[in-house]
């Protein structure tokens, strides 16, 4: 029972975290060019740079009456019902997305990771995760600053968490780890820039340092699950819009996590 009821309590924190960040995420606009978005035209050349495009923090707006939303338009289950509650128009997908996802998100990393110390780290990463992946299925892109945070927060609670254990060679796996990840997909950037966006080479980082944390071999299946998941959303963005590119960094969050909560019977298998 005692088990259940922290569950329970994981879940609505969940739920609250993820009404809470619901209209901060939706805030985020592509500020760029008034133009149709072409991704490989945006990498340019030496003598015709692509269009300067980034994250810009502005409004969060019905998309049919252009009212300004606030966190009681998109109160968990209400909003998913009623929509604007000025015009009825209904909200964004990403909405339920994040408040639905979240939630089991962390009520799975509890259950899959033994004790509190390991857990809370973890929980971090699932919201950083959870907010990055919005973003970037709504505008195919990150913030540049919010892997950096996510990572050094993440750092200060591995690093508790590997006082606590006293195993403090964790520490050291989550630096190579994040390194090694980051080195990979700054190689990859370079040479595929149309197809690969600078904000995935900083997420490699804070998912090598997560997943290298638990075993220094659990990156390779974070990375290799992510780009499964990558083939799999290509493959559906070919079939829905006859184009393959699509954001990234939501599988390859999917991907890490998928490596953290089974993380057990994958070493069970590299050991025999």
């Amino acid at each position: 029972m005692n088990g259940l009821i922290a569950h329970v309590l994981v879940a609505l924190s969940g739920l609250v975290a993820a009404w809470a960040i619901t209209v901060p995420l939706h805030r985020f606009k592509e500020l760029r060019p008034l133009t149709p978005r072409d991704v490989a035209a945006e990498v340019g050349t030496p003598d015709d740079p692509g269009p300067v495009i980034r994250a810009s923090y502005r409004h969060a707006r019905c998309t049919g009456c252009r009212r300004v939303l606030g966190w009681r338009d998109v109160a968990p289950v209400l909003s998913w019902v009623r929509g604007c509650p000025h015009c009825g128009t209904p909200l964004p997908g990403t909405v339920p997305l994040v408040q639905v996802a979240l939630p089991a998100a962390m009520v799975l990393t509890v259950a899959r990771l033994d004790g509190a110390w390991v857990a809370l780290p973890y929980l971090w990463l699932v919201v950083v995760l959870a907010a990055i992946s919005i973003i970037d299925l709504r505008i195919w892109l990150i913030p540049w600053w919010m892997p950096w945070v996510g990572a050094g927060v993440g750092l200060g609670l591995l690093a508790a968490a590997s006082l606590a254990s006293g195993d403090h060679r964790r520490l050291l796996w989550a630096a190579a780890g994040g390194v090694g990840a980051f080195v990979l997909f700054f190689v990859l950037w370079i040479a595929a820039p149309a197809k690969l966006g600078f904000g995935d080479v900083r997420l490699a980082l804070l998912l090598g340092m997560f997943t290298a944390w638990i075993h220094p071999a659990l990156p390779v299946y974070g990375l290799l699950f992510g780009s499964v998941l990558g083939l799999v959303g290509g493959g559906l963005a070919l079939l829905a819009r006859r184009d393959s590119r699509f954001p990234f960094g939501p599988a390859l969050a999917l991907g890490a996590l998928a490596a953290v909560w089974w993380n057990e019977p994958i070493l069970r298998g590299l050991t025999g």
